[in-house]
């Protein structure tokens, strides 16, 4: 729905004008714009490792949110390189959104992100023996199935994905939406229709990433804030990770009258409410390094 997209975009935007006025660190190396796809600048990437790195780093893959229909690289490379500066490259990419595409499109461009990766990682100090995943709003959804599809063949065979062969050690799915996406009571049911289709249970199994969710399923910070709109979703989909006996830990930052620490409030590198979120993200995934 046409109308639910543009004022979507128009409330994303609001808050990315922040974003636009940070500086590029001076301590990180910035490779940009590199072709992973055959769709022009929507199958770029970029990499980002701190300055005198001279070996492979634990590395960090980032799915941008934007409910299907927004959101670029540019818009989370501050994010990015912020994580970056704590000792992790990080590869940050775009990838093809509604109307031009639908699912599960962004999963199949994020398995050819992770081809790309397995091919150069040498040369982008990468290292595939301690790979990680994170994920905001819709990018967690994304992020969430396709750490199903590492972690289970046989949801990767629905996809009919050949998934390329690194480590993926653990993965933070923030502000995210997880089980029923399709029954959300959002303010723009129209775009989860755009992204899905009018009937998601069309596409089967294929949506249904909660059963193939396994003991295999990589360790899991999931987080959420108080005024978050997707709150709903956090608790359910933490507690069936604890079911299936995932190492897990879910974080809800702020309060309801902190309105500011609201949906991807992690984003906004200069709250120390963000600080604290991304460090204790990035600690979580220390614990898991092979």
């Amino acid at each position: 729905m046409l109308i639910d997209r543009v004022i979507f975009r128009c409330f994303c935007s609001v808050g990315d004008m922040r974003f636009h006025m940070m500086k590029i660190p001076d301590d990180i190396v910035r490779m940009v714009n590199i072709p992973y796809g055959k769709h022009g600048k929507w199958n770029l990437l970029d990499v980002y490792y701190p300055e005198g790195t001279d070996k492979p780093l634990p590395t960090i893959v980032n799915i941008h949110g934007g409910g299907y229909v927004y959101g670029t690289k540019k818009l989370y490379q501050h994010y990015c390189m912020n994580l970056a500066q704590r000792g992790f490259t990080v590869v940050n990419f775009n990838y093809r959104l509604v109307p031009k595409i639908a699912f599960p499109m962004p999963v199949i461009e994020t398995n050819e992100v992770l081809k790309w990766i397995c091919s150069n990682a040498d040369e982008h100090y990468i290292d595939l023996n301690n790979v990680f995943f994170v994920g905001d709003s819709a990018g967690a959804q994304i992020a969430s199935q396709y750490c199903a599809i590492v972690t289970n063949p046989e949801y990767a065979s629905l996809f009919e994905l050949s998934v390329p062969a690194f480590r993926l050690r653990a993965v933070a799915l923030n502000c995210g939406m997880y089980e029923k996406f399709h029954e959300i009571d959002t303010a723009l049911p129209g775009i989860l229709h755009d992204y899905f289709g009018k009937d998601p249970l069309q596409h089967g199994d294929k949506i249904n990433v909660l059963k193939y969710i396994n003991s295999d399923f990589p360790p899991a910070f999931v987080m959420s804030s108080a005024s978050d709109f997707l709150l709903p979703c956090t608790q359910p989909m933490f507690e069936h990770l604890q079911k299936k006996g995932i190492e897990c830990v879910c974080e809800i930052y702020g309060t309801k009258e902190q309105k500011k620490i609201a949906h991807v409030f992690h984003l906004d590198i200069l709250s120390g409410t963000a600080r604290k979120c991304n460090d204790a993200q990035c600690d979580f995934f220390r614990k898991y390094l092979g």
